[in-house]
């Protein structure tokens, strides 16, 4: 009987274990100072398998509606990234963080053939922008393991 609870209990331990695992994070880059704070993590869902949608939730906190462009910068040249808003809150304990939830071909990345040191740039509605260090070698190495 023992043997038998045991067993049903790390049945049901490891379902919800893997159940929790719904993204596989690629990259997380923020910044913060005394009045400033700003990150994405870069994901993908794991019900995302079969396509090479990759997902950004990218967080500030500051006041803004919307994320207007982003950029992928590698020294002199830059890059309009195409993107949609992903249509689902991203909860947080924190009220000051305002997040923007983000959906993209990961195969649009891989296709501009950037070196691995580059930059994301998020312009906002607000006029402000917001830059940060992106690695896309991690993202094509990513790519071609799924």
């Amino acid at each position: 009987m023992k043997k038998f609870f045991l067993t049903v209990v790390f049945i049901l331990t490891s379902g919800w274990a893997y159940s929790q695992q719904t993204k596989r994070t690629i990259d997380y880059q923020y910044f913060r100072n005394e009045n400033s704070y700003y990150a994405y993590e870069l994901f993908k869902n794991n019900d995302a398998e079969k396509n090479n949608q990759l997902m950004i939730n990218f967080s500030v906190n500051v006041n803004y509606k919307k994320v207007d462009k982003i950029y992928i910068k590698s020294k002199d040249i830059e890059f309009k990234m195409k993107f949609k808003e992903r249509e689902e809150t991203v909860k947080t304990d924190n009220p000051e963080q305002k997040f923007f939830p983000i959906i993209f071909n990961g195969d649009d990345l891989v296709a501009m053939k950037l070196p691995c040191e580059t930059q994301i740039i998020f312009k906002l509605d607000n006029g402000l922008q917001y830059t940060l260090p992106l690695n896309n070698c991690n993202i094509i190495e990513f790519m071609k393991k799924n």
